[in-house]
């Protein structure tokens, strides 16, 4: 659908609104819109404010996905929920879910078979603070495990798991502006909900492969052998991989962007060859999680180019 700019004197230009969507939503002369910048394009919406969402649902049946339900509803925006259920253990598997990454949403009524939970708490205004927050974790996940790896301390790989839930709360927040129609410099806001999903995931990768390797340190008594030589180098360029995409995010450059790609390609064909070829367990663990890292930051590539094209 095009419309024509009609110029009115030597500043206001103006465009007609289509004519069924006028009578659809009641628009008569005098009315205000509200109008919204994104990029190239201009949104016409009715609504000034979010429409706060009330959602009632049951959750018998759900059983260990009861967290990731109630989780899913606070990143959609939804305001109030009312849980029904059969069982106490229903309603433990409810109060697990929040606190962690449902950050605001608190049970405000109870009954035998039924709770209520609203976000009472404020919203993310700081959205730029908490995404920048959110790279330096996950930079200094990274970080951390490759030099308790290095020095073979597995003891201090339990430490760095919990980063994980930070994580979580921070990339849940963002996922929630996004969806209730924060204001944000990017555009479309696909490309960037994805990015903020698959750093969740690298911080779960993490999270595995930090307790992975810390059970097998307990489970044997002696002190386990260190990691390879060839190992610690990919899991050094897997590093690599993720520092460069931090700073390519926020400033663009070619060269990281070819790097990221050629390094993904190095670690994949090597860590490969030690899952098939290892002795030691450690290796051959180190090296699954660490092709899933780099796998999953490479995959940051198509979505960024999306906003930066």
């Amino acid at each position: 659908m095009k419309r024509r700019v009609i110029q009115i004197a030597n500043s206001t230009q103006l465009i007609s609104l289509p004519r069924k969507w006028a009578i659809q939503h009641g628009i008569k002369k005098g009315d205000e819109l509200e109008i919204k910048e994104e990029g190239s394009k201009i949104i016409v919406s009715t609504e000034k404010d979010y429409k706060v969402k009330v959602i009632e649902m049951n959750i018998d049946g759900w059983g260990i996905m009861v967290p990731r339900l109630i989780h899913a509803l606070y990143k959609k925006g939804v305001e109030e929920i009312k849980v029904n259920f059969s069982s106490e253990e229903d309603m433990g598997a409810v109060q697990s879910a929040l606190g962690k990454e449902a950050v605001g949403y608190e049970i405000t009524n109870q009954g035998n078979n039924f709770c209520e939970i609203k976000h009472i708490s404020g919203e993310l205004e700081e959205f730029e603070s908490i995404l920048k927050r959110t790279f330096l974790l996950l930079v200094s996940m990274s970080e951390q495990t490759l030099e308790s790896i290095k020095k073979n301390n597995f003891n201090s790989l339990m430490n760095i798991a919990f980063l994980e839930e930070a994580n979580n709360r921070f990339t849940t927040a963002c996922r929630r502006f996004l969806n209730k129609g924060g204001e944000i410099k990017y555009f479309p806001r696909g490309p960037m909900y994805y990015i903020l999903e698959g750093m969740e995931n690298l911080a779960d990768q993490y999270k595995y492969l930090c307790k992975h390797l810390y059970s097998l340190g307990k489970k044997n008594n002696k002190r386990e052998s260190p990691i390879s030589k060839n190992v610690i180098n990919s899991f050094e360029n897997v590093h690599a991989m993720l520092n460069r995409f931090y700073e390519l995010f926020y400033k663009f450059d070619k060269n990281k962007l070819i790097e990221i790609a050629k390094k993904r390609k190095e670690v994949i064909d090597n860590l490969c060859s030690v899952i098939e070829t290892s002795p030691k367990v450690q290796d051959r663990v180190l090296a699954h999680y660490l092709i899933v890292i780099a796998q999953e930051i490479f995959c940051f590539i198509g979505p960024y180019l999306v906003l930066n094209s």
